[in-house]
């Protein structure tokens, strides 16, 4: 998949590849995620984290559905700018969202990547 070269303007890692973005995901710590929030309806919650790639800053979405008492269900992650992909939050990850209060702050245009 594509960079979106419209949101992407502060660059990206080259010869990034949907393996990589699946890395990414898989090596995201939900547990220091900057923003949670939860839907008005209860039924999606999303938390942001960021990893690093290749010398830039990526940030990683997961999203969950709470489920009351019962373990949540996992919804997607991806990782914004990244133009039409999406993985399944991995379980691990599903279970530390859903302990996390929401808050933080919304990253708005940190959220795509950023060199360091």
């Amino acid at each position: 998949m594509p960079w979106d070269q419209n949101k992407c303007q502060w660059g990206y890692p080259v010869n990034f590849t949907d393996q990589d973005a699946a890395q990414a995901v898989a090596d995201a710590d939900f547990s220091q995620s900057v923003f949670v929030n939860t839907s008005q309806a209860g039924q999606t919650r999303q938390a942001y984290t960021y990893v690093v790639v290749q010398g830039y800053r990526i940030c990683v979405v997961g999203h969950i559905h709470p489920q009351g008492n019962q373990p949540p269900q996992v919804g997607n992650a991806f990782i914004p700018g990244w133009m039409n992909w999406a993985i399944p939050t991995p379980t691990a990850s599903a279970q530390v969202i859903a302990g996390l209060p929401d808050g933080g702050q919304f990253p708005g245009d940190g959220r795509y990547p950023h060199p360091i």
